[in-house]
């Protein structure tokens, strides 16, 4: 009965762990995702900006 309740905490406490290892990982990938739409948005904002700039100059 004993090692029945050691294997059950054993398991309970791994299944903990790879949870907490699939969280910390998806938090990450939203992360870097975040990272990515940022970067992507002040690029089309600056490119944009610079276009119109350049054709307001030159014309």
């Amino acid at each position: 009965m004993a090692s029945s309740n050691k294997r059950e905490r054993r398991l309970s406490r791994e299944k903990h762990e790879r949870q907490e290892a699939r969280r910390t990982h998806e938090d990450k990938k939203a992360d870097r995702t975040k990272i990515v739409a940022w970067v992507v948005i002040i690029s089309l904002v600056l490119l944009t900006t610079s276009g119109f700039l350049l054709n307001w100059l030159v014309f």
